[in-house]
């Protein structure tokens, strides 16, 4: 062991040896301050001692030393200032104080109320304030030192970096550490705090490699660079290298809370991977609470550690021992995230608590540190305090604030169902416009996320969903959304609601299989389904619905299962009413009147179905006891009055209906039925005094409708109430006038009712009638097209089984028929009054209507030219015809009682038939003489066209021979002019040939020349008459410029050396091939622009004209030689005479030899 002895030495040699160990007793450290003075100590001794106690934890007894040495080195007493003491020892009292914050907390809360901690004890700030002075000290005693600014002690710079770090101002780090790298590259300190600045501006790698090169220059540095490693490689995505980063700075020092914590927090993080199987996750949620505890163990005042311990010990229901720790986490915060963190945290945690008015405190305080900032803990505790409160106006308008912050970031799905909710709340005041846009703002946010929830498959999406997905209270505020807008949406919804309740339902089935009661928010959630079914019509799903409930309770006795027994009985029993199983429903209905006699819902039912039945007296009664039972119920009332009209009792209902009145004066469904009863009387009068008193009864009916529209302005029974008496006029007072007036006015009016049909069309559930007396309206306008649209969507409202709808349309159509003169259409309105017929085969007034439209059709095909008929049409017409005269036969005959038609009027329509059957044989004769010469013209007009087709395609055909044929002899032509040019090419070829022999023989000739002529030379009798004989070489220079083709007629040797001749035959041989180049390109481009079409002639001219170009040369070139003699001249014109296409020259040598030199060049060269 090392010794931990030190020697202070003092004035005069004394030397005091002491154990740093005995430091620790209180009367060595009393003494230890006097001794240095004394000893006049050098400041090293005294940072030493202060350094040993800061240590041993002694912070006190480092504080008071370093005073005192402080004081020592300022001077007096006749003892000089020491300032490089004095700077030293600030430096240290200022990183002690900078130590002693990092375990100070950040604030003391007055109102804390589980983690209590002493008033009087300093903040950081205020430790950073004493670190802040002394610095600053240093700095001035440093300054007037005379000492160079680079020389500023590491102690000093690094102190003011880490006071700047830890008041958040990296800015103000930043050149300070740059400065002190400069000096010294190496500063492990200094590269550290870079590193930490790195990874302050995100700049992750640059962080990382600084980590690295702190790691390679001293690997057993404290702090462990593996941390801020092991922080960059989590950041940049290496996970894994952070986690083995921080493990093997664990495995170096097991005591370091910092890799403790952050295992734990990427632990806690790995669990919540959705990605991560949930064993897995599970593995990762143990493991990361067991880092977490050891860390917040080792550092109880670490902020970061206590709000993980908060989250995970909340959620194990320890609410007061998380509060506890948030509380920690809020006073000893490192940073501002932290403190909004825990802020928000210990807020939602006193929310939990049920302390609304603690928790607020926290939230505030959490927004107030970041006030530009969205913590969505803050704000979502922040409304759930406004809803508790009572306050949801308040609460909206703080969720709407957070959502503008939040444009154009993703929100978190709980902050969206809440946002929604809060949307479809109907908030006293608001108006209805805006509360209509709000709600389908919530609809659209709870459609996205009902969206999202049907397409999670894996664990993985349902676990991004973070539990939202096992809210079942979220879709039926969504289905209750959608319930007046779309059932399919409200049913899709509350499907997804009910999976969830029997999802939760079977998970708890596995774990606990006895004593566990049924989930009755569950089944009537079911069973709310089931009336949504039966809303939609689906009466079969609805039951089914129904029945699965009731089997979940049928064992239980309890009196809220009891009361679920009752309402989904009645309510499996109305399924199989709208299922039309009377027999099950009335089955249902008694059973629970066997339960409670008092469920007058049943018994209303059962007297539906008894009046359905035909049993109106049993209705009757049961509508009676159920009266006496509670005669003030609307309901019931409702359906007494339903009952009176559907057995034509008229005017007990309207007494009825007056009198339920008197228990309510704003029903507007109670004026609806008024205003309908005294239409329906005044319509249906038929005594005198009734019809006396018709007026009335429409005006009443009238002042129903508007007192209706007066409680509920959208309602549209009463609107089309006051739109049918608009339409038939019936409030009118004046009296009638001519027939041409009144069909103007009925359809004037008819148009202004149109209108407000239209409007109220897409308001009613059950547009029938509406559609009706749309209907009516275009009928009446003589639009009969859109009259049969109309009554065929009230034929579909209907299902096709409306008797008076499918008269109508017969009506329509007739109408149409009549007005067009279109059999079709006839048959159209006929097929109408069949189906009618088959409804009710006992109704004669259809039967009249169909012998009537039969008997119309013949009359209007016997009166159309035969161009407007077939003869089909009018065999058919003649057998209905004859059907019609039966029929009209069979009713006038009728004798049974009173009849809906005249008995007489239908013997003359029969008389009528007979008579337009007489007239048959004349038709179809006349329209068989038609059709057969219309079939024999059209024949005729067949066979023409045929012949001018058969005409047309043979001219064509020839045609297209005549042009085929000269196609080939165009071709033909260009195969011969292809093979002339292929020809003439061969042919330039071989003479180009021809002519590069001749010069290379030339050529020859020349050196055989040369060779005599200089071994004769060396006497030089002959020179000058040889110059004579080349004198004229200078002229045909001059005329070779001209022509190619005398390029030889200087080719007599001139020079006088070996040299000039080789010379001269070189330049000669250069000359020959440009010549034959320039020639080549001449042709290529000659043979580009000349066309192949032109035939033998074209190719003759042009060589005649390149032979005639050419002598021309060759005789310009005769004339130029006038020096010649004439034996030359003789020898040129003898070679032109034999043609050749150039001239001989000859002449006799000195020595007596002939030699004949051929200058001529060839047409072609």
């Amino acid at each position: 062991m090392a010794s931990r002895t030190i020697s202070i030495v003092g004035q005069g040699g004394i030397q005091t040896d002491f154990d740093l160990d005995t430091l620790a007793d209180p009367e060595v450290a009393d003494v230890i301050p006097d001794m240095l003075v004394d000893y006049s100590a050098e400041c090293k001794d005294w940072t030493m001692i202060a350094g040993e106690h800061w240590r041993c934890g002694r912070i006190q007894r480092a504080e008071e030393l370093l005073a005192r040495g402080l004081q020592f080195f300022a001077g007096g007493q006749q003892r000089h200032q020491d300032p490089g003491a004095l700077v030293n020892l600030h430096a240290q009292l200022a990183h002690l104080y900078l130590s002693i914050a990092r375990t100070a907390p950040k604030a003391v809360l007055q109102h804390a109320k589980y983690d209590k901690l002493d008033p009087s004890r300093k903040t950081k700030e205020q430790y950073y304030g004493d670190a802040a002075v002394n610095l600053n000290r240093a700095d001035e005693v440093f300054r007037t030192s005379s000492t160079s600014a680079d020389e500023e002690p590491v102690s000093v710079v690094m102190g003011k970096v880490i006071l700047n770090l830890a008041r958040g101002q990296p800015g103000a780090a930043q050149p300070l550490v740059e400065r002190l790298l400069l000096r010294q590259p190496n500063n492990v300190i200094a590269l550290a705090a870079q590193a930490r600045l790195q990874f302050a501006r995100r700049a992750h790698e640059s962080a990382l490699a600084t980590y690295q090169r702190l790691l390679a220059l001293d690997p057993e540095m404290s702090p462990d660079p593996r941390i801020g490693l092991g922080l960059c490689a989590y950041v940049l995505g290496d996970k894994g290298r952070a986690r083995t980063a921080w493990e093997r700075a664990l495995e170096r020092d097991p005591a370091s809370w910092v890799a403790l914590l952050l295992l734990g927090l990427s632990a806690l993080n790995a669990a919540r991977d959705p990605a991560a199987p949930a064993e897995e996750r599970l593995k990762h949620e143990t493991e990361g609470v067991t880092f977490t505890q050891r860390a917040f163990k080792l550092n109880n005042q670490s902020s970061a550690a206590a709000i993980a311990m908060a989250s995970v010990t909340a959620l194990a229901g320890q609410i007061e021992r998380a509060a506890k720790l948030a509380e920690r986490a809020v006073q000893f915060a490192d940073n501002k995230r932290h403190s909004v963190l825990a802020n928000a945290e210990r807020g939602r945690l006193g929310f939990i608590a049920g302390d609304v008015a603690d928790a607020g405190t926290f939230i505030a305080a959490a927004r107030g540190e970041d006030p530009t900032g969205v913590d969505m803990m803050a704000e979502l505790t922040l409304g759930q305090i406004a809803i508790k409160s009572g306050n949801l106006r308040e609460a909206l308008n703080f969720v709407e604030q957070t959502a503008k912050k939040l444009a154009g970031r993703a929100t978190p799905l709980e902050f969206t169902v809440m946002h929604a909710s809060l949307l479809a709340y109907a908030h006293p005041g608001m108006p209805p416009d805006e509360l209509a846009r709000n709600r389908a703002t919530a609809r659209t946010m709870l459609g996205e996320l009902h969206a999202a929830v049907g397409a999670a498959v894996t664990d993985e999406d349902f676990a991004k969903l973070r539990g939202v997905a096992e809210d079942a209270d979220v879709f039926v505020e969504l289905a209750r959304l959608w319930q007046d807008e779309s059932l399919e949406k409200a049913v899709a919804a509350y499907q997804t609601a009910v999976r969830i309740k029997s999802d939760a339902e079977l998970a708890d089935t596995e774990t606990e299989t006895q004593g566990r009661k049924p989930d009755y928010p569950a089944i009537r959630m079911a069973g709310n389904l089931g009336t949504l079914y039966a809303l939609q019509g689906e009466s079969e799903a609805a039951g089914r619905q129904f029945q699965e409930s009731l089997q979940k309770i049928a064992t239980d006795e309890s009196k809220d299962a009891e009361v679920l027994k009752t309402v989904l009985a009645y309510n499996l029993g109305r399924a199989f009413e709208d299922g039309s199983d009377g027999v099950r429903a009335t089955q249902w209905f008694r059973d629970v009147l066997r339960r409670h006699p008092e469920h007058f819902e049943s018994k209303v039912r059962l007297a539906t179905l008894d009046a359905g039945a035909g049993l109106n007296v049993d209705a009757h009664k049961k509508l009676k006891e159920c009266l006496q039972a509670d005669e003030s119920n609307l309901v019931l009332r409702s359906v007494y009055t339903h009952f009176l009209i559907q057995i034509g009792s008229f005017k007990e209902a309207l007494a009825f209906t007056s009198q339920t009145l008197r228990h309510e004066r704003n029903d507007v469904y109670t004026y609806c039925a008024l205003g309908w009863l005294h239409f329906q009387l005044g319509r249906d009068a038929k005594s005198g005094a009734d019809v006396a008193d018709r007026p009335k009864q429409y005006l009443r009916s009238a002042e129903a409708y508007e007192r209706a529209l007066n409680i509920d302005p959208k309602c549209a029974v009463a609107a089309q109430g006051l739109a049918i008496a608009l339409a038939e006029d019936t409030l009118s007072t004046k009296p009638a006038g001519n027939a041409a007036d009144d069909a103007k006015n009925k359809a004037r009016l008819a148009g202004q009712a149109l209108g407000v049909f239209s409007r109220i069309k897409d308001s009613l559930v059950d547009g029938g009638a509406v559609n009706v007396n749309i209907g009516h309206c275009y009928f009446a306008r003589g639009e009969e097209e859109r009259a049969i649209e109309a009554y065929g969507a009230a034929l579909n409202a209907f299902k096709g089984r409306n008797v008076s709808v499918l008269l109508y349309l017969a009506r329509a159509w007739y109408s149409f028929a009549n007005r067009e003169s279109n059999f079709s259409a006839m048959n159209q309105a006929l097929g109408y009054c069949q189906k009618a017929m088959h409804i009710q085969p006992s109704d004669r007034a259809i039967l009249y209507n169909i012998a009537m439209i039969q008997q119309k059709a013949a009359e209007m095909l016997f009166g159309l030219e035969p161009s407007k008929r077939t003869l089909d049409e009018l065999h058919v017409a003649t057998k209905q015809a004859q059907q019609a005269v039966d029929t009209f036969r069979a009713l006038a005959a009728d004798k049974s009682g009173a009849l809906p038609y005249d008995a007489d009027l239908a013997d003359q329509r029969a008389r009528y038939g007979e008579g337009l059957l007489r007239r048959a044989p004349e038709q179809l004769e006349r329209q068989e003489t038609y059709e057969s010469e219309a079939k024999a013209r059209v024949e005729e007009a067949r066979k023409l066209r045929a012949e001018e087709q058969a005409r047309i395609q043979a001219a064509e055909a020839a045609r297209r021979a005549e042009i085929e044929a000269k196609a080939a002899e165009l071709a033909e032509q260009r195969r011969k002019a292809r093979e002339e040019a292929a020809a003439w090419q061969e042919q330039m070829a071989a003479l180009a040939a021809e002519e590069d022999v001749r010069k290379a023989e030339r050529l020859e000739q020349r050196k055989r020349k040369k060779e005599p002529g200089d071994d004769d030379g060396a006497g030089g009798d002959e020179k000058p008459k040889r110059k004579r004989a080349g004198g004229g070489g200078g002229r045909r220079k001059k005329n070779r410029a001209k022509s190619e083709a005398s390029d030889d007629d200087d080719e007599a040797p001139l020079g006088d050396s070996d040299e000039d001749e080789a010379r001269e035959s070189g330049d000669e041989v250069q000359k020959a091939d440009k010549a034959r180049k320039r020639l080549a390109q001449l042709r290529k481009s000659r043979r580009k622009h000349e066309d192949p079409d032109e035939g033998e002639d074209a190719d003759a001219g042009k060589r005649a004209s390149a032979k005639f170009k050419s002598k021309a040369y060759i005789e310009d070139s005769d004339d130029d030689d006038d020096d010649y003699d004439a034996g030359v001249a003789g020898d040129a014109g003898k070679a032109d005479e034999d043609g050749q296409n150039g001239h001989g020259e000859g002449a006799t040598n000195d020595d007596g030899m002939d030699g004949v030199e051929d200058n001529g060049a060839s047409d072609d060269e």
